[in-house]
């Protein structure tokens, strides 16, 4: 392992979203402003070089995909989505973290599933700053109205369509569900909507052992007929909001207004109701909101899917042993409760869940949500994961707009896209 001797013009520069990832820009000055303060007082004669991205998810990767095209203006240390991150290892711009994470303690404690996001192979290539998980929440208001249980616990998606339809039967003006999917949002929107109906379906196969992409599995079809349904009979919200290329933020201003009976949204929309963050406030939410996880199709458990954000280590940084020693920073404990509460993830050490600094910034949500962590799963790292992604998205985009569409016409969609953009070769067999 390469070591790195501080010089007075050492300079790391450090290459995170300003805008999208944390819940406001003012929290995002104060933490890696904060980060940048800590990490130049303990290490004299280096300067940690903050290098901002403003804009949404797909702004951020296409200017780290344009920083790490260019040697000069690559940042040493990068914020990287989880599920995008396997396409830059696989260009050859990420460090293999084996080595520094085996020396490290805190490792032991993080899910095997949420090493698993941040593996390309055999190479560890970013350290999880946490986790969005997804959940149902619903409105104990919009219920009551409707006749439905103040402590609701659908057993399976049948439940949820039901409840749904007594939103609608009672004519109250609301959405009767919420559910993300669509293009427009890439992958962040799919791990915050449609990939919670794959994991909780009867087959979460996204990618098989012999590397070729699922295309009709039963589970993709129960997810593709839940969007035709729920469509078909006026269940969901509008197509503008869902569909949209800012759905995963949509839902988080309309609860407080009664406008949602379900949602299947992430941890974060609770926690940006809290006096801490304020986006909207919403201090009544604990009496309004209820929480229950997302059934699995047919009942006997419940599931969900995660993503992340993760540090990266460009694999041609001058200074890797230095680089190394920031992200082991930006994921120390009051670093990674701090990070987590104002990105609104999940901490990926267990041990976080139950801390108070976390747990109290949004009671009961906090703990709820973290507890899902142990049922979810991770989209494959993979660089062709983003391929799959849209032809998912793209084929119960269509079931939302048109859904007099066939699940076998959205399906036969889907497999042409995955063929013509990877190969016929790379797809699964029907099953």
């Amino acid at each position: 392992m390469q070591s790195t001797i501080a010089r007075a013009d050492t300079i790391l520069k450090l290459a995170y979203g300003s805008e999208y990832v944390m819940v406001t820009p003012e929290l995002t000055k104060q933490f890696w402003g904060g980060i940048q303060s800590e990490f130049e007082k303990t290490h004299p004669g280096v300067k940690v070089q903050l290098m901002p991205i403003p804009g949404g998810f797909d702004d951020i990767i296409t200017k780290v995909s344009m920083s790490y095209g260019n040697s000069s203006s690559a940042p040493d240390v990068a914020q990287l989505p989880a599920q995008e991150m396997a396409q830059w290892a696989g260009s050859g711009y990420l460090l293999p973290l084996n080595a520094y994470v085996a020396k490290e303690a805190w490792w032991k404690e993080v899910p095997d599933a949420v090493k698993q996001e941040s593996t390309a192979g055999k190479d560890v290539i970013g350290i999880s700053q946490g986790v969005n998980t997804s959940g149902l929440l619903y409105d104990r208001l919009v219920f009551q109205k409707a006749g439905l249980p103040d402590d609701w616990q659908p057993k399976n998606w049948q439940d949820i369509l039901d409840a749904a339809r007594k939103i609608k039967k009672a004519e109250l003006g609301v959405w009767p569900i919420w559910a993300i999917t669509g293009p427009a949002g890439g992958t962040s929107a799919l791990v915050l909507g449609a990939a919670n109906l794959l994991m909780a379906s009867s087959d979460s196969t996204i990618k098989d052992s012999a590397g070729k992409w699922a295309a009709d599995t039963k589970g993709i079809r129960d997810v593709m007929n839940f969007y035709r349904q729920a469509s078909a009979e006026g269940l969901l919200a509008p197509a503008s909001l869902i569909l949209n290329a800012n759905s995963p933020a949509l839902a988080t201003p309309e609860m407080p207004k009664h406008h949602i009976g379900i949602a299947l949204v992430g941890n974060y929309v609770p926690a940006a109701w809290t006096k801490a963050i304020c986006q909207p406030c919403w201090p009544d939410a604990p009496k309004y909101i209820g929480f229950t996880p997302l059934p699995t199709v047919a009942g006997g458990g419940t599931a969900g899917a995660f993503g992340g954000w993760d540090m990266s280590i460009y694999k041609s940084t001058a200074h890797p042993d230095l680089a190394w020693q920031l992200v082991n920073l930006i994921v120390s404990k009051q670093n990674l409760i701090n990070g987590a509460n104002w990105t609104g993830l999940v901490p990926p050490m267990k041990s976080y869940w139950t801390d108070k600094t976390y747990t109290e910034l949004a009671p009961p949500y906090q703990e709820q949500f973290a507890k899902l962590l142990a049922v979810s799963k991770s989209v494959p790292a993979d660089s062709d994961y983003p391929v799959w992604a849209h032809a998912f998205e793209a084929a119960t985009e269509t079931l939302v707009l048109k859904p007099k569409t066939s699940v076998d016409d959205a399906v036969r969609m889907m497999k042409n896209e995955l063929s013509n953009q990877l190969g016929a070769d790379k797809v699964m067999a029907a099953r």
